[in-house]
């Protein structure tokens, strides 16, 4: 397995580098892929918030309002600099325990109020939502595959997760796969507009949040790609 290290170094964000935060489910999978960007382009900041006190929608949005609201803050979001923040979670249960729309409307609601609290602000979608469904490892599948999933196959695993372990021939490579990111939004995007921009099964947001990193590191992941070879 090629390390991260070997492939490219780090560059620490600027003052003025644009800052995406990521609130996700996942301890583990998640902040281990995301990680691979962090100080890829000193022109951007990328930071990853795993889950405390839950993983549902709702336990991530109390999360960060925690994060990101009121005297005990941590972060600050600076909307003059187009920061983001984006919720990353997948379908499971929440959808059917309507545990997703509250976290939408929150974040319409936020977009919404942006340029009536900051008049030099142009309106745009600081708060976003990224589902996958069924989870997260969609999005790694299609890194690699520009076609959905075989029923059968998936019904062979005992989870969505192992079947995707198994298609990735050695697993996805967190150190390195991720120069596939323009693969990988290609794909998705392609399925999902295959959806009539619905969230279906095999279908993930994630390309939207992969459109918004790669406009700051699309030169980085060709130099990268190059050493690969």
């Amino acid at each position: 397995m090629i390390s991260r290290n070997r492939i490219y170094s780090k560059q620490a964000p600027s003052r003025d580098a644009r800052k995406i935060y990521i609130v996700c489910e996942g301890k583990e999978t998640e902040p281990a892929y995301f990680s691979f960007f962090k100080e890829l382009s000193s022109n951007l900041e990328i930071i990853t918030i795993p889950p405390e006190e839950g993983t549902d929608p709702l336990k991530l949005l109390d999360l960060a309002k925690m994060k990101f609201e009121g005297d005990l803050r941590e972060h600050t979001v600076d909307y003059k600099q187009n920061d983001a923040i984006w919720f990353v979670i997948d379908t499971d249960t929440w959808e059917k325990e309507g545990k997703i729309e509250p976290l939408r409307n929150f974040c319409n609601t936020k977009n919404s109020s942006i340029p009536k609290e900051y008049d030099e602000v142009k309106s745009y979608n600081a708060w976003n939502v990224a589902q996958s469904n069924p989870c997260f490892e969609i999005w790694l599948y299609y890194h690699f595959y520009d076609k959905r999933p075989d029923n059968k196959e998936v019904e062979e695993c005992n989870t969505f997760k192992e079947f995707v372990g198994k298609k990735i021939n050695g697993g996805f490579n967190y150190d390195a796969d991720q120069v596939r990111l323009s693969e990988a939004i290609e794909n998705a995007e392609k399925i999902f507009k295959d959806s009539d921009n619905k969230l279906s099964i095999y279908s993930t947001e994630v390309y939207l949040l992969g459109k918004d990193i790669l406009s700051f590191v699309r030169k980085e992941l060709n130099r990268l790609r190059g050493k690969l070879k």
